[in-house]
């Protein structure tokens, strides 16, 4: 009989040593994944310094599906530069880079930003605000429904009991404010911030990490933030990062975070769960207790449907919990640690398909907008980019809308009177590398490849009404529940090997093990699910 938790394990796709490893002496806290020249491969951007040294910023271009090792661009200014977000500011189709400047930490710093110049970055930054802070993250949303990039900060600083509010700086045709326009009710140690749409109204929301203070999220209405916070966390642990999605495959986002120890209390990972208009207070789920968590993220690393949840931390390994139906477990699935484990302090996480292994596009996927309610997340996440957004009349404008390349959200401007159809070309990474920021100046930062058969690599092109039931884990019979009648199912073992090839809805599988489903409409691709047969 085959284990259940021996499957599960196989089924984390990264290897037991990175496949690349970058060359540089920089304190790497930011970092992401992003299409920075457009040449249809993703590149590494890191912020580097911390409140360790004044470091450089950085990009790793791709060249021929691999990472350079030496970065090509490197900023010509140095700073204390945390964490970053990326994100077509000026309407131009290029991704601007914002960097959270964290200070010495006793000495407040100007964020900053580096517009995109046709593909690389300027060399000094192009925009810093008219105040000084403490920040150690910050993120691009559309907070007034605009359709382009607002910035929000994180701000607070822990160490020298520097209690700040986090700000909004507008974006105005498409240049940042120096003033910001809103500006936290409460003063705290914020160490991340975060748009997402945590109540499904059609805007976004603005959530923000609590260092030993509550976690909170703001409501939008109406293009404007509330002054006060509408949720918040009943615990008060040392959250350095949150991310968002739907864990338990239940249409909503719910909440994961990282909780830090080093200056008291628990450090482990929580999930806090969406009811639907709310988050909970209390966690639903926590991750073993360790000594410094400092980072999560979020992604589909198995490719069976659903978000598996990407942790690291100071001085501990970088680990993987692997999500079946929508459940987590205690302990990781998957984690790697290098020889000296004081040569490993993980500060971020990203997702994306570096070795460009699966070239995947969407044409013509269907979302409804109206004068209200004009945000809305895509079918997938980790985007490459929006190549169009169409209405009846035509494309709209790149100032008529922004996206999130993580999270993968749209947000149009205000031009509907009534409900519309929108139709949206995009391309996104399914298969996805991880690759994740060491602040530690003798090593560099780790990517990691996603090793899954190519008997799965298929292109999924899902449809927004598909339902589909199944027992799972199950005995090997089952009948296939979905509104699908002309139907196709193809089932791969966990090596790639074809084990079933039907036209009909009833399964049988006789060995236990983990599988791949696939299930066609005709010849087209709709949907994949991973199968647990037990005996």
């Amino acid at each position: 009989m085959c284990n259940i938790l021996f499957c599960v394990f196989l089924l984390i796709p990264y290897p037991n040593q990175p496949d690349w490893e970058s060359i540089d002496d920089d304190y790497s806290t930011g970092g992401a994944l992003v299409d920075i020249d457009l040449d249809g491969d993703i590149d590494f951007v890191t912020g580097n310094g911390n409140d360790m040294d004044q470091d450089p910023n950085r990009v790793y271009y791709n060249d021929a599906d691999t990472l350079e090792r030496i970065a090509s661009w490197v900023s010509s200014d140095i700073g204390y530069n945390a964490h970053i977000s990326v994100g077509d500011i000026n309407y131009d189709g290029y991704p601007d880079l914002a960097v959270a400047n964290y200070g010495d930490p006793s000495t407040p710093q100007y964020d900053k930003i580096y517009y995109n110049q046709a593909g690389t970055f300027q060399q000094t930054p192009g925009w810093q605000p008219s105040d000084l802070d403490n920040s150690f993250a910050c993120a691009f949303g559309d907070v007034d429904g605009d359709g382009d990039l607002d910035l929000a900060v994180a701000c607070g600083e822990e160490y020298t009991d520097s209690l700040q509010r986090a700000k909004i700086y507008l974006n105005d045709n498409g240049t940042i404010d120096t003033v910001p326009c809103w500006q936290s009710n409460i003063e705290s140690y914020f160490y991340d911030a975060a748009w997402v749409d945590i109540d499904m109204d059609g805007d976004l929301d603005l959530a923000l990490a609590g260092h030993h203070r509550e976690n909170l999220i703001y409501l939008n209405n109406g293009g404007n933030l509330d002054t006060l916070p509408f949720w918040q966390s009943a615990n008060s642990l040392g959250t350095l990062k949150i991310a968002f999605g739907d864990i338990d495959n239940d249409g909503d986002l719910d909440l994961v975070c990282a909780n830090n120890a080093q200056t008291g209390g628990t450090s482990n990972c929580e999930l806090y769960l969406n009811d639907g208009t709310t988050l909970d207070t209390i966690p639903a789920w926590t991750s073993q207790n360790l000594n410094y968590y400092s980072c999560v993220a979020l992604g589909d690393v198995d490719r069976d449907g659903d978000l598996d949840f990407a942790a690291g931390g100071w001085w501990e390994s970088i680990k993987v919990f692997e999500n079946t139906s929508g459940t987590l477990p205690q302990t990781p699935s998957w984690q790697w640690v290098p020889t000296s484990i004081y040569h490993l302090v993980c500060e971020n996480i990203s997702f994306g398909d570096v070795d460009n292994t699966l070239p995947t596009t969407v044409t013509d996927e269907v979302h409804i907008v109206d004068a209200s309610s004009r945000t809305f997340y895509l079918q997938n996440r980790w985007l490459k980019n929006v190549t169009e957004v169409r209405r009846s009349t035509g494309a709209l404008s790149l100032d008529q809308y922004c996206f999130s390349y993580t999270d993968g959200w749209i947000s149009v401007a205000d031009i509907f009177t009534q409900a519309e159809t929108l139709w949206v070309d995009y391309s996104y990474s399914l298969d996805l590398d991880l690759i994740v920021t060491n602040w530690h100046a003798s090593r560099g930062n780790f990517l990691f490849l996603n090793t899954t058969g190519t008997g799965t690599q298929e292109v999924v092109k899902t449809k927004l009404n598909d339902i589909v039931n199944f027992p799972n884990p199950n005995r090997g019979n089952f009948t296939v529940t979905l509104n699908i009648d002309d139907i196709r199912i193809r089932i791969y073992d966990i090596t790639g090997r074809l084990v079933a090839d039907q036209r009909n809805k009833s399964v049988n599988i006789t060995t236990p093990g983990v599988y791949f489903m696939s299930i066609y409409e005709r010849d087209e691709l709709v949907t994949r699910r991973k199968i647990v047969v037990v005996q």
